[in-house]
């Protein structure tokens, strides 16, 4: 063996000396004294895109609103393109639902769903939907909890037993609901990791105060405290026939839906829905800037934004309008801006949120510690512009395209259906709301986007939340108001903890560099070992 090594090093060796031996004998290239003109190519000029089509026409599918026996509310939209359904039944409470010393319950209740009912252990709900060939998802936002499934046509009165009966029958185990609160625990603790968690949990504690809609999670306390007893009572207050409708699309006569689902959730008693009372959230009076300290970022995420508007609220339409211009695309002033022009981020976007309540605008972005001051004055460069200045008609044509042209894409699955006729009973939107959504966003004129964005676009009244490292973006921020820093768990810090040092020498910054690099790497360490045990 060593001496077959040596051969195949002695071969090796010889083979790059004659190599060498090759490049050293070969002569160099002469050099073109002709004085000889090199003609420059043209740069090449930007194509002009082609002209877009006509728009194509579209008509939303008929939805057939009936109520079973028993006061299941029941929407049936009677598709022909696949042999397939999607259930989706929605229980009208969510988070905003919560106790207010428990938040989190609703979120819970609806993970534990799918842990086991009276009939079906959790693996045998798992079983049971395999078997199917089926999908099940369950959720909850701030107004609602949702039970989804997708399944073949064939299939879909199975499909409906199992969501009746893991809406109507769960078990609660407290040996389940032990095994979730492990996995809630370790979740959380992941998320105080997070930079645009704790950006979003910030923002929306700040912007409503003491109104439900503060409860951006819940807590790793709550979920210590949670008991099966918590669970159920929820359960038993607000899983209510008359608290609830079902969402079928798909290949399935919507009188067969409807006979399907009086006999699924035969037994699911009606009771009093008590409707929330909620407070006023707060009235913001100038700019308010919240920095979450995170010593060891290197980034800022950014979230500039204001309470606004409700979703049912007419003016809505021009307002998302107004948005679409501003950040809705990456066709959008911001991104455009920020990214496109001067570099300083991925994508910088804006948003208007859905809700039954009043709602956020926001706008966002993550750069650097740097160019965080940079980022900060095209944000409120854009929000001003937006407000003072009425969008000119060939922008305002390419936004409302971008929306239109949007609304097919919508459409093009059972499932996102049914999301559209849902989301037309949770807001309380007329019937034929996306029947007539093109016209209506094509009507909005530039004085209406305009004014939509004056009332709600607060720009001089905005909450700031910056995600990063204080002591390099607390000077960038001081100039557009004053600056409160918390830790990663909200809590105050004082000034003074979160100041860069007016002067240091060489050595103290590596040794400042170093001891922040140790601190993460054991932050890091611990974060492990946690998620671990």
């Amino acid at each position: 063996m060593r001496y077959s090594h040596l051969l195949q090093t002695r071969y090796v060796v010889g083979l790059l000396l004659s190599l060498v031996s090759a490049c050293a004998s070969t002569p160099a290239p002469k050099a073109n004294t002709a004085d000889t003109a090199v003609e420059a190519k043209p740069a090449p000029q930007p194509e002009t895109p082609p002209a877009s089509g006509p728009t194509p026409e579209l008509q939303f599918p008929v939805v057939r609103r009936s109520t079973t026996k028993g006061g299941l509310e029941v929407n049936a939209v009677d598709l022909e393109q696949l042999p397939i359904v999607d259930l989706k039944l929605v229980i009208r409470s969510g988070s905003a639902s919560d106790p207010k010393s428990m938040p989190g319950t609703a979120q819970l209740v609806a993970a534990m769903l799918k842990e086991g009912t009276k009939q079906r252990t959790s693996a045998e709900i798992a079983e049971q939907v395999d078997f199917l060939g089926a999908q099940l998802w369950i959720d909850n936002d701030q107004e609602n909890i949702y039970i989804q499934m997708r399944a073949l046509a064939e299939h879909m009165e199975a499909a409906m037993d199992l969501i009746a009966d893991l809406a109507m029958r769960p078990a609660f185990s407290a040996r389940e609901l032990d095994k979730l609160k492990k996995r809630e625990i370790d979740r959380l603790a992941l998320s105080q990791k997070d930079p645009n968690f704790l950006a979003a949990r910030e923002f929306f504690q700040r912007l409503y105060g003491d109104h439900p809609y503060a409860h951006f999670d819940t807590t790793q306390e709550v979920v210590r405290r949670m008991t099966t007893a918590h669970l159920k009572a929820f359960h038993k207050q607000h899983f209510l026939v008359n608290n609830a409708l079902l969402v079928v699309a798909g290949s399935a006569q919507p009188e067969a839906v409807t006979a399907a689902a009086a006999k699924s959730f035969r037994g699911f008693r009606k009771g009093k829905v008590v409707e929330p009372d909620y407070p006023s959230p707060p009235v913001r009076q100038g700019r308010e800037i919240v920095v979450v300290d995170r010593p060891e970022s290197v980034q800022s995420v950014i979230y500039v934004g204001n309470l606004a508007l409700a979703r049912t609220s007419p003016d809505y339409l021009p307002l998302l309008l107004a948005n679409q211009v501003l950040g809705g695309s990456a066709a959008a002033r911001l991104f455009m801006d920020l990214r496109e022009r001067q570099s300083l981020t991925y994508g910088a976007y804006s948003r208007v949120y859905e809700s039954v309540g009043v709602a956020p605008f926001q706008a966002y972005a993550a750069v650097r510690n740097e160019v965080t001051q940079q980022a900060m004055s095209a944000f409120m460069k854009h929000l001003q512009q937006i407000r003072s200045d009425e969008v000119p008609e060939p922008e305002l044509q390419d936004a409302k395209r971008l929306l239109v042209d949007k609304l097919p894409l919508r459409l093009d699955t059972s499932a996102k259906i049914v999301e559209l006729v849902s989301d037309l009973r949770v807001y309380g939107l007329a019937d034929d709301y996306w029947e007539h959504f093109r016209e209506n966003i094509e009507g909005v004129t530039a004085e209406q986007a305009l004014a939509a964005a004056q009332q709600y676009i607060q720009a001089d009244d905005a909450l700031i939340v910056v995600v990063g490292k204080a002591a390099a973006v607390n000077g960038a921020l001081a100039e557009y108001g004053p600056v409160t820093v918390v830790d990663p768990a909200g809590n105050p810090i004082a000034s003074e903890e979160s100041a860069e040092p007016a002067e240091t020498n060489e050595v103290e910054a590596t040794a400042a560099e170093a001891s922040s690099k140790t601190a993460a790497q054991a932050a890091a360490k611990a974060s492990s070992t946690t998620g671990a045990n």
